[in-house]
């Protein structure tokens, strides 16, 4: 009777350790250690926007295991993106219809393929990607590489302004012209959130 109360209670400590061990983990994607750029051409010249402050995070099935990739969400407040110029600043905030539609939304909705590299892991990844208020589907490249207890995620995404009923800024009066076509660059880290709830 001993031993099989002794073995009983393993088996509940081994059940506690397992499903410890099985619950998903979430990471923050803070703005520090990372960046967001968006580039693109005008009739004058090529121009530059980066992303001051953004918010996101990664939920993993299992910790560290990034096969277990199950959502993504990453959110940026147009305010938080400079141009170094206030005139370009206002004209890409009014584009982007800022006042009615405050935020970009990228939100993940299906991991098509993950291949290991010699420093990480090519992903390629569909989601619906949120802007002016149009929700367009997106298909990414990401990188994904190992950083301490969480991962760093590069890459790039052209992007059509009129796909998203966007109409391209224009300056000087109408000398200044943007094209169509951005790319936006990421360069983010996904680390585990602190205690101070990042």
């Amino acid at each position: 009777m001993r031993n099989i109360r002794l073995g009983l209670v393993l088996l509940s400590l081994m059940g506690v350790v397992f499903s410890t061990s099985a619950q998903p983990v979430t990471l923050v994607l803070p703005p520090e250690g990372g960046t967001f750029r968006v580039t693109g051409t005008s009739s004058l010249h090529d121009w530059e926007c980066r992303v001051t402050n953004w918010r996101g995070k990664v939920t993993l099935e299992r910790p560290a295991e990034l096969a277990s990739l199950r959502a993504t969400e990453v959110i940026v407040p147009v305010a938080a993106i400079a141009c170094k110029n206030g005139t370009m600043d206002g004209k890409m905030r009014e584009a982007l219809k800022a006042e009615t539609h405050p935020e970009i939304r990228f939100e993940l909705t299906r991991v098509d393929s993950i291949v290991a590299q010699s420093s990480g892991y090519r992903l390629t990844v569909e989601g619906r990607l949120t802007i002016a208020g149009t929700t367009r589907p997106v298909t990414l490249q990401v990188s994904a590489v190992p950083a301490g207890e969480g991962w760093r995620f590069r890459g790039q995404q052209a992007l059509s302004m009129k796909a998203f009923g966007i109409r391209p800024p224009t300056a000087m009066l109408g000398t200044l012209r943007t094209g169509d076509e951005v790319v936006v660059h990421f360069d983010v880290l996904a680390r585990p959130a602190t205690a101070s709830g990042l």
